[in-house]
């Protein structure tokens, strides 16, 4: 009997460890089961809908448009199937959507004497951000006045006036967003 020879042998491919279960890459078109269930789901809930069959595990043309629409997107070679790179492109923008969602910020215009959730939703974002309105507790009182304030002179676009409002919002959005 002949020794075998490690370098000679096949190469077997290694299955990727994902969410605990080992799956097998890439995924195409006519693939199915949990992974690609998973897959979808993070697909719609980054914005790329699948409004005709939705997340039904099977990698339909639906899926592979969404897929492709995705890698196209974010600067990814554009062929409808998921391999490492783009499943590692989609993690990555998950887990981005995800703190955003950590840190939702009111949709009105807040001002000192205000108070409640959407005062509370706010002091969360300033903290994050580092404008620390000494305390979260649904009060816009002087110090979430002055973290705003902080914040707003960040930008040459913002008033620092203290008031939170919709170009307040969007500067607030772009850097929890940024913000790893």
């Amino acid at each position: 009997m002949k020794p075998t020879n490690p370098s000679n042998k096949e190469e077997t491919k290694k299955p990727s460890q994902v969410k605990g279960i080992s799956v097998r890459l890439p995924l195409k078109l006519g693939d199915r089961g949990t992974f690609v269930k998973e897959i979808q789901q993070d697909l719609i809930r980054i914005g790329f809908p699948l409004p005709k069959y939705g997340a039904d595990g099977v990698f339909g043309e639906e899926t592979e448009n969404a897929v492709m629409a995705f890698q196209k997107r974010y600067g990814l070679h554009v062929d409808g199937i998921v391999g490492q790179e783009t499943l590692a492109k989609l993690s990555e923008v998950v887990k981005q959507k995800l703190r955003q969602e950590e840190f939702p910020l009111p949709d009105k215009t807040l001002k000192k004497g205000d108070k409640g959730e959407d005062v509370k939703m706010l002091q969360r974002a300033l903290k994050h951000l580092g404008f620390d309105p000494k305390g979260i507790d649904g009060v816009y009182g002087e110090q979430t006045e002055d973290a705003v304030r902080r914040f707003q002179s960040m930008y040459a676009a913002l008033r620092d006036d203290g008031i939170y409002g919709p170009n307040t919002r969007k500067f607030m959005r772009m850097e929890l967003q940024q913000k790893k």
